[in-house]
């Protein structure tokens, strides 16, 4: 909590448990399932104009593993949409990448994310600005001189701000495989103040 506002942080929402999704090409939802799990969201009236919403944030982490035959790449997305398990409003986090073959390797994702437009019909814009780390070995493996680790920023505009919007983790594989998967083990999404 600061001393000087009052303002606290706020846990909004925690993964109830590990998700793996793998044989998939075409773009898909890699965090918790709705239909099973809670999703992490930022409910409608969080982005509205009435107190100015410009400033307020929110942070998102994530951590998982990443598993791929030898030719498959892979790319993540951050979506915001309004249903969940959608991804009509997916921003890409890096290029196709092939993971490290034959190996399960750890990845950590991070996210800022700030209200920089208020507006009642889609006129609310979100900027994103964060990392995603990945070893190139396996778990527990000897450290590596060449991790890969790539930062992104992209905005999204023309939000709603009685809207839910739904924050989700989403992949797309080059190749689908049984042996392609993602693991997502953590992930948190709070809200700054």
């Amino acid at each position: 909590m600061s001393f000087e506002t009052g303002t606290q942080s706020e846990t909004m929402y925690s993964l109830p448990a590990p998700v793996t999704k793998n044989t998939y090409t075409a773009i898909a939802v890699i965090s918790a399932p709705a239909a099973t799990a809670p999703v992490a969201k930022i409910r409608g009236g969080l982005l509205a104009s009435v107190p100015n919403p410009v400033g307020r944030a929110f942070y998102l982490k994530a951590f998982g593993t990443i598993a791929n035959t030898a030719a498959a790449t892979f790319f993540p997305s951050l979506c915001f949409d309004t249903t969940a398990g959608t991804v009509a409003n997916n921003n890409a986090l890096y290029a196709a990448t092939a993971p490290t073959a034959a190996i399960t390797t750890l990845f950590g994702m991070e996210a800022w994310i700030t209200i920089q437009a208020a507006g009642e019909t889609g006129g609310t814009t979100l900027q994103v600005n964060g990392r995603w780390d990945q070893s190139i070995l396996a778990s527990a493996g000897v450290l590596s001189t060449a991790p890969f680790s790539q930062q992104f920023q992209f905005s999204v505009t023309g939000l709603q701000e009685s809207l839910t919007y739904y924050v989700e983790l989403a992949g797309t594989w080059s190749a689908s495989s049984v042996s392609n998967t993602t693991t997502l083990q953590q992930m948190f999404f709070w809200g700054l103040n």
